[in-house]
């Protein structure tokens, strides 16, 4: 068994900092405050939700507020209009209807104030019985913006089925806000529209950097977990959770900062187009739409714990060759992470992309990578491993098991997905 000689001091650290650890001294998404405890489900199948008691309206155009007392169904597209403000207390529980494809959008201008507390969360789950739920059983949530995206004219629709003239986002305000999403699960998202085409657990297009998603998890989507169109929105303490295809998929143009995350593979699950922890992109395979004048995706990746582990210990079948994929003209920061069970971490599409980490411009730094067996693949493929070897980089490479490096990883009720291995990293937040 080899062990990089940075595991060694990774363990001296360890003992010697064990009680001088704040929030931002660790490697991956945990630390000492476990910030997943209390408002987390990863079982949501046995969970015993009551049933619905109110339908919401197919149009909400002035304010309103959904409470506790009620548990709501989201029967077909529910567009939220007119510069509508859709509150939502805590511990409310909205159930997507499978039959209709219940889907939630949020219209530009409009905003979500889902504010759920570490004891009652607000939960969006499917209307189907105890067991009997799956991926795809609902549509998702949408949020649609005024921030900026690299289409042609600046504005793109979303389809999937949906009335275009209500899915309309993108513009030149980089500030706007279009709401809170704090303390939120999401279960059972990704209804499939048709082949290679289906809804995300939450999607955000065009969002604003003064919109707050924070305390979100997407459990069991059957396509992406969260997907981001432009926009310059940062994320903060997000989970998900055995997801069919990407766990975090950034495209046209998305330029926002990522901090504190968990992307838990089940390897049994996945798209065979290709499924990943991290897919950056700034357009789509034939750019149709794109504007190259106008900016590419660029994101800041900070503490994620990155895992792809059956706890059951059927490894045999891998949907997820790379945990990260890097696309053309698309960069990616990622740093003080923990990337396991992937056959290969890194895809790079970007020819330039080994240019931007030389020049600092993107960093691959203070990460932790267990158990892989090609580093990069794809373009200055070799380079860029040198690159990410070099001791300057505090890049640790360790052969051990899943098991061995996290706290409580197989503990199916509440796994506690912990790093074992910590050291003292000051984070600008």
């Amino acid at each position: 068994m080899k062990i990089s000689y940075y595991l060694l001091a990774f363990l001296f650290i360890s003992i010697t900092f064990s009680h001088a650890q704040d929030e931002s001294s660790f490697t991956g998404a945990i630390g000492e405050d476990n910030w997943t405890k209390n408002w987390t489900s990863y079982l949501p199948n046995g969970n015993n939700y009551p049933p619905h008691n109110m339908i919401l309206p197919r149009v909400i155009d002035k304010d309103l507020t959904l409470t506790n007392k009620n548990t709501y169904l989201l029967s077909g597209a529910v567009y939220v209009l007119n510069n509508a403000v859709l509150t939502i207390e805590a511990g409310t529980i909205i159930r997507g209807e499978s039959e209709t494809c219940g889907t939630l959008v949020i219209t530009k201008g409009s905003k979500l104030m889902a504010i759920g507390t570490e004891r009652d969360p607000i939960v969006f789950t499917s209307n189907k019985s105890v067991g009997e739920r799956k991926a795809g059983d609902w549509g998702g949530i949408i949020l649609l913006g005024n921030a900026v995206n690299n289409h042609i004219g600046g504005v793109n629709a979303i389809d999937w089925g949906l009335d275009t003239k209500h899915t309309l986002y993108g513009g030149d305000n980089d500030n706007e806000n279009s709401g809170t999403i704090r303390f939120v699960r999401i279960e059972y998202p990704g209804n499939k529209i048709k082949v290679d085409e289906e809804f995300n657990g939450l999607t955000l297009a065009g969002i604003g950097r003064n919109t707050t998603i924070e305390n979100v998890q997407v459990s069991y989507s059957n396509d992406d977990s969260f997907e981001l169109y432009g926009g310059t929105v940062d994320l903060k303490k997000i989970i998900s959770y055995k997801c069919s295809d990407d766990d975090f998929d950034f495209n046209y143009g998305y330029q926002g900062k990522t901090l504190f995350g968990i992307a838990f593979r089940n390897p049994l699950i996945g798209d065979f187009s290709g499924s990943r922890c991290f897919e950056v992109d700034s357009y789509n395979p034939d750019k149709k739409g794109f504007d190259p004048n106008k900016r590419f995706t660029s994101i800041t990746a900070s503490h994620f714990t990155l895992i792809q582990y059956d706890v059951n210990g059927n490894n045999q079948t891998v949907f997820s060759s790379e945990a990260v994929q890097i696309g053309s003209e698309s960069d990616l920061s990622l740093n003080y992470s923990v990337v396991c069970g992937f056959p290969s971490v890194f895809k790079v599409k970007n020819a330039k992309y080994k240019d931007a980490v030389l020049k600092n411009e993107a960093s691959i730094s203070n990460n932790s990578f267990n158990g892989f067996q090609t580093l990069v693949n794809g373009n200055n493929a070799e380079e860029l491993k040198n690159i990410l070897e070099k001791e300057s980089s505090k890049n640790a490479f360790l052969e051990l098991k899943t098991t061995e490096l996290f706290a409580d990883i197989n503990n199916k009720i509440y796994p506690n997905f912990k790093f074992n291995f910590s050291k003292p990293i000051i984070v600008s937040k």
